[in-house]
């Protein structure tokens, strides 16, 4: 990002814990909400100093907290009892944003998130899951969710989304690379064939209207859906120009499955669709998931991990956050050491099996969920590689920006 003046530097361990400590809570923060979301700045992150490495604040102030976050204009001071743990700057905007205002779009119909590294299209609305009583545990998406985005037929739906598609448009065409997520809550039974499938055609119909193929080609173009009966659609999906799928199983023990996630059905489906991913897409980049780190025990989780690369499938671990209104809420989010640690034996895992995938790992540049370099506030792992990757000599210090373009 080069958002300073100071010498680059290789992510340390201390700066991983500063991050985790920030996200285990996402409200470990003194005094009152430091700064709304604004079109210059859509959520409130920051870029440590040296290192740029990315990490998020929360949205909240939590005077319980031992942490205490100060902010002078775009500078950042992270101490603990007076000491200063780090200092940063709040993460630079991306610079299509003033484009879209131009065109009169608003940043809520760019459905952006994670850094502006992921563009989010909603293909399914609503979530017969939480609809019908079994959401996940850890979600906050329930019956009030169904209310605001209600089940709609294939038109309903792809016009609701045109927003997103056109900000999107914009974004590309202005030089972001990234993630392109075509994703939504869980649609019925029924809906998870061809309709689903249409809805996949359609969206990426508009993208070859505006955009060459060989730049579509350049984004990780993924489809996050529940995994559909019939895996064929896998490859008609491939034909549109999908280049990847997520299935997020998000639990691996297969007993903490069936209590965290009732609605999400047998567990060896998710898998079987993973691995055709990986077979359809390629090994890694061309199938992964979320795992949600901190509900259940961590060998059981990286027992989970080792065996889903060794099949191809790339597993991100989000750090486990009690939403208001979820099952969960209220529950305590394990200790920043113990996401450190398992970061660090799953980097080791990843190491393992490194040239196994259709890119080798520590050399992927590519933009997209795997890119080597990237720094995102919701997957700390990631810092955890780049760091392990900067020891080895296959980084250099610092990070280059998240955007794909120069920012302002």
């Amino acid at each position: 990002m080069n958002t300073t003046g100071t010498k680059k530097r290789n992510i340390t361990k201390e700066d991983i814990l500063v991050k985790a400590r920030l996200g285990a809570a996402r409200v470990e923060v003194k005094g009152p909400l430091l700064w709304k979301p604004t079109a210059s700045v859509p959520n409130p992150r920051i870029v440590l100093d040296g290192c740029d490495m990315v990490a998020h604040i929360g949205m909240q102030s939590n005077p319980l907290s031992p942490l205490e976050l100060v902010i002078e204009g775009n500078d950042v001071t992270i101490s603990e009892k007076g000491e200063v743990l780090a200092t940063a700057k709040v993460e630079p905007r991306a610079p299509w944003r003033d484009k879209l205002l131009r065109n009169g779009m608003t940043v809520d119909s760019f459905i952006m998130c994670t850094d502006d590294v992921q563009c989010n299209i909603i293909i399914s609305r609503g979530c017969h899951t939480a609809a019908v009583g079994k959401a996940c545990r850890f979600c906050s998406f329930g019956p009030q969710f169904e209310s605001t985005m209600p089940l709609g037929s294939h038109k309903e739906t792809l016009e609701a989304a045109e927003p997103a598609i056109e900000a999107t448009i914009i974004a590309i065409q202005s030089g972001w690379r990234g993630f392109l997520n075509l994703a939504g809550g869980a649609t019925p039974p029924d809906r998870r064939g061809k309709w689903t499938t249409d809805m996949v055609e359609a969206v990426m119909a508009r993208f070859h209207e505006s955009i060459d193929a060989d730049v579509i080609a350049e984004l990780q173009v993924v489809v996050q859906v529940y995994p559909p009966d019939d895996l064929g659609e896998l490859d008609k999906w491939k034909s549109f120009g999908v280049n990847s799928v997520e299935f997020d199983n998000q639990v691996m023990d297969p007993t903490y499955f069936k209590a965290v996630c009732p609605g999400r059905g047998e567990q060896k489906k998710w898998f079987e669709a993973q691995e055709a991913g990986a077979e359809i897409f390629g090994r890694g980049r061309g199938s992964v998931a979320n795992v949600v780190a901190g509900i259940e025990p961590m060998t059981g989780l990286l027992e989970g991990i080792e065996e889903r690369i060794s099949k191809g499938v790339w597993t991100m671990p989000l750090v486990f956050f009690p939403a208001p209104g979820a099952a969960m809420e209220g529950m305590q989010p394990a200790s920043p050491d113990w996401y450190a640690e398992l970061w660090e034996k799953m980097a080791d895992i990843y190491l393992r099996y490194a040239d196994t995938t259709d890119v080798d790992m520590t050399k992927d540049d590519r933009w997209g969920y795997t890119r080597t370099a990237q720094s995102t506030f919701f997957s700390p792992f990631k810092n955890i590689w780049i760091s392990r990757l900067q020891e080895m000599g296959k980084l250099p210090p610092g990070l280059p920006n998240q955007y794909g373009v120069d920012v302002a």
